[in-house]
C-alpha cells in the first residue's frame, strides 16, 4: 500500500522538479544571453533601482548624456544625499545633472514598484527607462509592470563584471531570482 502511494505520488512530484529545473535553465539562459542597450533611446526619466554595482552610475552617465531629463533613484538609503550621489559618481564633471530625485521609501523590490508607481504618477511620466542589474531585470520589470500596466517600459541592464556563467555567484543568484519571481508570478496569478 505504501509503495502504491509512492509510486502515485512520484511521477506528478518528479514531473513539478523537472518543469521547475527547466525553468531555472531557461532563466539562467536567458540572463546569460542579455545584451547591453547599444542605440539608446531617448524618453522622459530613467529609474534606477538601488542594490547592484553600477547600477546608479548607469543612470546619471544616461542623465549627462541627455537621454532623458529626469532620473529616479529608488530605494535610497535614508542617510544618503544627492551630494553623497554625486560624490560616488565615477565620471569626473565639473557640475552636477540636474533633476535627480530620490526614493526613500522602497526596500525590497516589491516596495519600489510601489515607490516607482507613485513617481512616475506625480510626474506623468509615460516612457522611462528602467535600470537595474541583468538578473534582477525580470522580476524588477514585472513587479513595476503590474503596478504601471499603460506605461512604457524599456529595459536597461547594468552587466556586473564578476556575474559570468561560469561562476558561482551566476548561478547562485539566478537561483535566488528564479525562484523568487515564479513566486511573485504565481501569486499575480491569483489576484
Amino acid at each position: 500500500m505504501i509503495l502504491k502511494l509512492i509510486r502515485f505520488f512520484s511521477l506528478p512530484l518528479l514531473t513539478l522538479i523537472g518543469i521547475w529545473a527547466l525553468g531555472w535553465l531557461w532563466f539562467a539562459t536567458s540572463i546569460a544571453l542579455m545584451k547591453p542597450i547599444t542605440e539608446i533611446k531617448t524618453t522622459q526619466a530613467i529609474v534606477v533601482l538601488t542594490g547592484g554595482n553600477g547600477r546608479i552610475n548607469e543612470g546619471l552617465n544616461m542623465l549627462a548624456e541627455e537621454i532623458a531629463p529626469n532620473l529616479f533613484i529608488s530605494g535610497v538609503h535614508k542617510d544618503t544625499t544627492k551630494k553623497d550621489i554625486f560624490n560616488s559618481w565615477k565620471k569626473p564633471t565639473k557640475k552636477e545633472p540636474c533633476c535627480l530625485t530620490l526614493g526613500y521609501k522602497s526596500t525590497d523590490t516589491i516596495t519600489n514598484a510601489t515607490e516607482v508607481r507613485d513617481w512616475v504618477t506625480e510626474n506623468n511620466i509615460d516612457e522611462f527607462h528602467l535600470v537595474t542589474s541583468s538578473y534582477h531585470m525580470p522580476r524588477a520589470s514585472m513587479e513595476i509592470k503590474n503596478q504601471l500596466p499603460d506605461i512604457k517600459i524599456i529595459k536597461h541592464p547594468v552587466f556586473s563584471q564578476d556575474f559570468q556563467s561560469w561562476k558561482g555567484r551566476f548561478w547562485k543568484l539566478t537561483f535566488s531570482e528564479y525562484n523568487k519571481t515564479l513566486v511573485r508570478w504565481m501569486q499575480s496569478l491569483g489576484a
